[in-house]
């Protein structure tokens, strides 16, 4: 969905707010994140980028719910944030990457990066390294390997770092959805060989990237909060990037375990649990 106008939502959740009697800081507990984003949202101005935020699906559904307002009346259609989910990852965690290598997600096409310090492959789904019904871990540690191999003549030495961003993509598409979350588990670690081997150096930082719609599309075939905690505690560092809402750590831990609450587990009762589990995973991470 696109929103009308930045200054419009941001008019309709301010009037809607003061109508309800509602402080800045009320309104974001009530929704769910961060009274810095209600205010963004408010201001039509990110004080990060100085550009009107660009929320989420989800985050505007929240913030209707919160504010007892059908969802339509908030928003008409929402756009991807500008430049995609590369453009978002190198601002957040490129600082020290002089090239990138985008695995991206081969249902999307769109903004790749720069070309000068991007290198964007797509593996589609049914070739190889994708080519049957289940995952093949070698067959995509090969794909990897050859991607690598390809950039080492101009980029050995460099700080390559690797975003893939087709992992939940697989998840829907193979038939054996936990195989690629159980993958996790050595991932890293194929990653510093190739890189070591390849470019003579390791990766400048290596970011894997789930899509939550993938994820509860897959419903009962997987299990949602083994796989969440599986993800999180196979990763040093968690973030959520909800439109342009950044969120890290604890509270994006809690985040994603709320989305994976147990059916027949109240959602007070979740939240809690959820909270505190949160605090436990970031603090071991």
């Amino acid at each position: 969905m696109q929103l009308p106008t930045a200054d419009h939502l941001g008019r309709e959740v301010r009037d809607r707010r003061l109508a309800l009697g509602l402080s800045v800081r009320a309104l974001a507990a009530r929704a769910g994140i961060s009274p810095a984003y209600v205010s963004a949202l408010e201001t039509a101005r990110n004080p990060s980028t100085g550009q009107p935020p660009v929320p989420s699906v989800d985050v505007v559904g929240r913030l209707a719910a919160a504010l007892d307002l059908d969802v339509q009346a908030l928003v008409d259609v929402l756009a991807p944030p500008p430049g995609g989910l590369l453009a978002a990852v190198d601002a957040l965690l490129g600082g020290g990457v002089e090239h990138w290598l985008h695995i991206a997600d081969p249902r999307t096409g769109g903004p790749d990066g720069d070309p000068a310090r991007t290198t964007t492959r797509r593996f589609a789904l049914g070739t190889t390294p994708y080519a049957g019904e289940r995952l093949d871990p070698a067959a995509l540690v090969g794909a990897l390997d050859d991607a690598v191999l390809a950039l080492a003549p101009a980029h050995a030495g460099r700080a390559v770092g690797l975003l893939i961003a087709d992992c939940s993509a697989v998840m829907r598409y193979v038939q054996d959805a936990a195989t690629e979350v159980a993958l996790e588990r050595e991932w890293h670690g194929h990653v510093e060989r190739i890189w070591q081997a390849r470019l003579g150096t390791g990766p400048a930082i290596d970011v894997c990237a789930y899509d939550h719609a993938d994820v509860a599309a897959l419903g009962l075939t997987i299990d949602q909060l083994g796989t969440a905690l599986e993800l999180v505690t196979r990763h040093d560092r968690v973030v959520v990037l909800d439109g342009d809402e950044v969120t890290e750590g604890a509270p994006a831990i809690r985040r994603i375990l709320d989305q994976a609450r147990p059916q027949g587990t109240s959602v007070g009762a979740w939240r809690e649990l959820a909270a505190a589990a949160a605090r436990t995973l970031a603090a071991v991470g």
